[in-house]
């Protein structure tokens, strides 16, 4: 009696203090196409016309959301909107799965099977391997560092930047 008394309470229990780790949000669409959240992150302001918000809730694919973002750009027949797979296949050599994905010097912390960029965003694709990195010399894990520069304005200032070294270019002797 004492055990089902014991295992009864814990049910009731969870049933009334368990949280619902779901968290309401809204879906995106950029120019009428579902978008993942994070890919507005790297569409520039200056190319949005308007935003409209519908606080209705909506089921799309299974999965309902709290209301919807309808983003219209200014030029909607720009974007080509690529995964971080293709972009992997087409930028780089890799053909293993083992990467880890940087999108201007930031880790991806989000569900990379999701994430979408636009094509025309991505400025170059750099790759590390962990054998490169002074602490994973002589680890048994390998991976690749796929770090994807966009056309952000200080990319942009800084491939366009020319060093000069050397003493005669600085006129010192």
């Amino acid at each position: 009696m004492k055990k089902l008394l014991t295992a009864a309470l814990l049910l009731i229990t969870t049933l009334i203090f368990g949280q619902n780790s779901e968290k309401e949000e809204a879906v995106m669409f950029l120019d009428s196409n579902l978008v993942p959240k994070n890919t507005i992150k790297y569409i520039p302001a200056e190319e949005i016309e308007s935003v409209h918000v519908d606080k209705k809730n909506v089921r799309i694919n299974g999965k309902s959301y709290a209301g919807q973002i309808h983003i219209t750009s200014k030029n909607p027949t720009k974007y080509d909107f690529i995964s971080l797979d293709q972009i992997k296949s087409e930028y780089t050599d890799i053909k293993k799965s083992d990467v880890i994905y940087m999108i201007n010097g930031e880790f991806m912390k989000e569900n990379s099977a999701t994430f979408k960029l636009d094509r025309h965003y991505i400025l170059t694709v750099e790759v590390t391997n962990s054998s490169e990195l002074y602490n994973f010399r002589k680890s048994d894990t390998k991976f690749d560092i796929i770090n994807i520069l966009g056309k952000t304005k200080e990319n942009l200032d800084n491939k366009n930047k020319i060093l000069l070294r050397g003493y005669e270019s600085i006129g010192i002797k």
